[in-house]
């Protein structure tokens, strides 16, 4: 840890990944201040932000980290997503630290952004942040400096030190949660054509997420889909007790890779995803992971590795010690935040 940041001030979620973030912080030794850019908006606002972009919104989080910073000082800010955070908020922000960092695993940055209005507020602000870190894409930096952003960083998903460590089974308690294939994740058109074909080819599989009977697939998927929300450990306990984890991507945000290609192989279950220069350069193919190009082939790597446990096993812990190598995890991510942040200040 630098001797030079001691207090970090960080606005984000207090759940979900960002509080994992904020966790790596803290183990890394630094001590940080959490607050909320959401607990004093509207119970709608988040119809407001994706409707209209928030018109106003701004104004509300600035007036609510002035009060919940008060008259702090603190060696380095870090926001993360930035959703809300618009210029008015920035200056709040700014009296409070010297160094901002933002934060975003999404796409806010494409021309136009796949989620047109959600970030709104973000793109007014991108070019006020010291340093913008976002999620490896095709022509991200172009993009990103076109919106003014100064110094962009760019990198890996990354799964987390403790959420994403492997589940240990005590007796018999495995039997709710063993399958063969797993997919964990929402569904999005295309999705349900994919995974009614996996699900028709007889493959014990096992579907988690959101919306999925929304689908107009769903009769044809119905006997894969668990109702049940993978919160916390429980989606470490589920990916755990799967033979083999499959990744899909979200082809509306252009991604090439996805949180799921850092987290599978943390957690030390085989994965295969699909066949793009991103999972190839994260991984070496048939060696630590296996990929596709479409459901036949995807079918055909998921019944490889269930019939072939010596194999499965393998393939996983190479993954797993690959993504070690790879520094896809969030303490080595927000420690090269820190240290980048610095190097650009004393640049300046």
């Amino acid at each position: 840890m630098s001797a030079i940041v001691r207090e970090i001030l960080y606005i984000g979620s207090f759940s979900g990944t960002s509080q994992h973030r904020a966790d790596a912080l803290k183990r890394l030794g630094y001590k940080v201040t959490q607050v909320s850019p959401y607990v004093d908006l509207p119970k709608r606002w988040a119809q407001w932000l994706y409707r209209t972009g928030g018109f106003g919104i701004d104004w509300l989080v600035a007036r609510s980290l002035r009060k919940q910073i008060a008259d702090r000082k603190f060696d380095l800010a870090c926001v993360d997503s930035g959703d809300v955070i618009g210029p008015s908020a920035m200056n709040v922000i700014r009296a409070a630290a010297p160094i901002i960092t933002n934060y975003n695993a999404d796409n806010p940055y494409h021309e136009p952004p796949p989620e047109r209005l959600r970030w709104t507020i973000l793109r007014r602000a991108a070019s006020l942040y010291d340093l913008v870190v976002a999620v490896k894409r095709d022509d991200l930096d172009g993009q990103m400096r076109r919106l003014g952003v100064r110094h962009p960083m760019l990198i890996w998903q990354c799964a987390d030190e403790l959420e994403h460590r492997r589940y240990e089974f005590q007796g018999d308690d495995i039997a709710e949660w063993e399958t063969d294939v797993i997919f964990a994740g929402a569904w999005m058109p295309g999705r349900d054509e994919f995974m009614a074909k996996l699900v028709e080819a007889g493959l014990n599989i096992r579907i988690y997420g959101n919306r999925w009977d929304r689908s107009p697939n769903f009769e044809r998927i119905k006997p894969a889909v668990q109702f049940k929300f993978l919160k916390d450990r429980d989606y470490a306990k589920a990916i755990s007790a799967a033979k083999v984890a499959i990744v899909l991507l979200n082809d509306r945000n252009f991604d090439l890779h996805t949180t799921r290609s850092a987290e599978i192989p943390a957690i030390g279950t085989a994965m295969v995803a699909p066949r793009t220069s991103h999972h190839r350069d994260m991984y070496v193919e048939g060696e630590e992971v296996l990929l596709f190009d479409d459901a036949d082939e995807c079918i055909r790597q998921c019944r490889r590795l269930v019939d072939d446990a010596a194999f499965r096993n393998a393939l996983a812990a190479r993954a797993k010690q690959r993504s070690v190598e790879n520094r896809t995890y969030n303490e080595c991510l927000m420690r090269d935040i820190v240290e980048r942040a610095l190097s650009l200040r004393e640049v300046s």
